[in-house]
């Protein structure tokens, strides 16, 4: 039987310490391997080179949309 994954939309505004929080979480509370996308609203905080460098999925604002946008754009993913 397959395992049953699920995708996780983590929309973020420039708060990389909470995001590594919840991303690390993710990791250690789940034994499924689950795709994450993040949206990142902004990223001036250095939030946009972290997701790039971990290689997660992601969409991208220049500037804070909302948390309604930011999900629904990262769910095209």
């Amino acid at each position: 039987m397959d395992e049953l994954k699920f995708s996780i939309i983590i929309p973020t505004y420039n708060n990389i310490d909470c995001l590594k929080i919840c991303l690390n979480s993710i990791k250690k509370n789940s034994s499924m391997d689950h795709e994450v996308v993040i949206h990142c609203n902004d990223g001036s905080d250095g939030t946009l080179n972290f997701i790039k460098q971990h290689a997660y999925k992601y969409t991208y604002s220049k500037k804070n949309i909302g948390l309604c946008s930011s999900v629904n754009i990262a769910a095209k993913l």
